[in-house]
């Protein structure tokens, strides 16, 4: 049994060779050889730190072990005896799984029950069509988790999956979804597999460690692969008679695409290069864990809900989900503009900024780029300014003597006096 003591520190030290005084009580057939003794002992003296257990709390450790030993062998038996009821009632739900498939299918067609009969018949082919036509594509586009993988381009190919089904092994360590196919014009596969390994198994609650993960080859028909797509490539040649001359090739790139599922996804060593196989709308492959999340949906929620995500009265946990973080990213945004809005320059009145003709203060808002670029504008409007002042001596003195006479649109037409103190113009104010 691994020790629930801490593995490092002084505290750590000092458990350790509790654990270990523990141990000589305990395990006495590792005293026998003496020279052994002699060299545990020496190691124990060394690892010791700190006052040693007496012998009636060591006597209460053994016997803390002791009876969580008893509670793990209890744990294991209820976990075989939960084995069992989960294969019991496996095989109880069958017939109920195995009748949607018929329905689905059209192999089977339920008889009219008498509220049926009742209600109108609708003047279409009924009679000509069988099964529920696209049944799983709804079903898996209707739970976001699995749905989002879904191009519009996969959608003919789904429309084809006639059932999904879950085995498990006897031990519940490992289960394989199994995705059936009708003849289609994409591949040749009538069955598609996923594979999962778990330790130590499903039942764990302790979110058991994923140990096998295997796909299957799809065997696609001439042109109809939908996990790949041509794109035309510029190459310029780097040597030889032809060096500095450009040509354009066709060549073949990933892209996204539910049966990308289907594929063996890449070590976590091996992530960063997948993340490098990127499309317009981001990463084409899925990693280990997005990987095993999307087969635990299908085989926990979507093969035993089916109908219910078909006609959509299934709550979607997820969007829920999706729902908190808007509702966080909304307030985000308030409190951005909160923050701004005592920023803002005033919008009327006073010396805020006058209103333009359509009532809007000309200078609302202050923006830093705006600053910059004003600095230098008001540099080059101070040498203009600098450059009048020197200038408005040497101008004819105005009409109208002192005062200076207004023209005929009623301003007046530079006074010789007109500069207040300290060189600044008065204000210009508007009849």
């Amino acid at each position: 049994m691994t020790s629930n003591f801490p593995a490092s520190g002084g505290s750590g030290k000092k458990n350790k060779g509790k654990l270990q005084q523990v141990a000589k009580v305990t395990l006495q057939d590792d005293h026998d050889d003496e020279e052994d003794n002699g060299e545990e002992e020496e190691e124990d003296d060394d690892d010791q730190d700190g006052p040693e257990l007496s012998k009636a709390v060591i006597r209460r450790v053994i016997a803390l072990r002791k009876s969580h030993d008893e509670m793990e062998a209890l744990d294991k038996e209820y976990k075989r005896e939960r084995i069992e009821l989960e294969k019991k009632y496996l095989a109880r739900r069958t017939p109920f799984f195995e009748l949607r498939s018929r329905i689905v299918t059209g192999e089977f067609d339920p008889p009219i029950t008498e509220e049926e009969g009742s209600a109108p018949e609708e003047a279409s082919t009924e009679a000509d069509e069988k099964g529920i036509h696209g049944f799983w594509l709804q079903c898996l586009s209707a739970k976001s988790s699995v749905g989002y993988l879904i191009t519009p381009e996969d959608e003919p190919a789904l429309e084809a999956l006639s059932d999904i089904k879950c085995e498990y092994d006897e031990e519940f360590t490992s289960f394989t979804l199994y995705f059936y196919f009708q003849e289609n014009e994409f591949f040749t596969n009538t069955v598609l597999t996923k594979k999962y390994g778990v330790s130590p198994d499903l039942l764990d609650d302790k979110s058991p460690a994923l140990t096998l993960n295997e796909g299957t080859e799809i065997n696609w028909k001439p042109s109809k692969n939908l996990c790949v797509t041509e794109i035309m490539k510029k190459q310029k040649a780097k040597g030889g008679k032809n060096k500095g001359q450009t040509r354009t090739v066709k060549t073949t790139v990933p892209k996204r695409s539910f049966f990308q599922y289907f594929s063996t996804p890449k070590p976590e060593d091996e992530e960063d290069e997948a993340e490098g196989e990127e499309d317009e709308e981001g990463r084409v492959t899925l990693t280990m864990e997005e990987d095993y999340d999307v087969g635990h949906t299908i085989r926990t929620s979507i093969i035993p809900e089916a109908i219910l995500w078909f006609t959509g009265d299934a709550v979607d946990d997820d969007d829920y989900e999706d729902g908190d973080e808007d509702d966080e990213d909304e307030e985000d945004d308030d409190e951005e503009e909160e923050e701004e809005e005592p920023v803002a320059a005033p919008a009327r009145g006073g010396k805020g900024g006058k209103k333009n003709k359509g009532g809007f203060a000309e200078k609302d808002a202050v923006d830093d780029d705006d600053y910059e670029d004003g600095d230098e504008d008001d540099e080059d409007e101070e040498d203009d300014d600098e450059e009048e002042e020197e200038e408005e001596p040497v101008a004819a003195p105005a009409r109208g003597g002192k005062g200076g006479k207004k023209n005929k649109g009623g301003f007046a037409e530079q006074a010789g006096g007109a500069a207040g103190a300290g060189g600044e113009q008065p204000e210009c104010k508007q009849n």
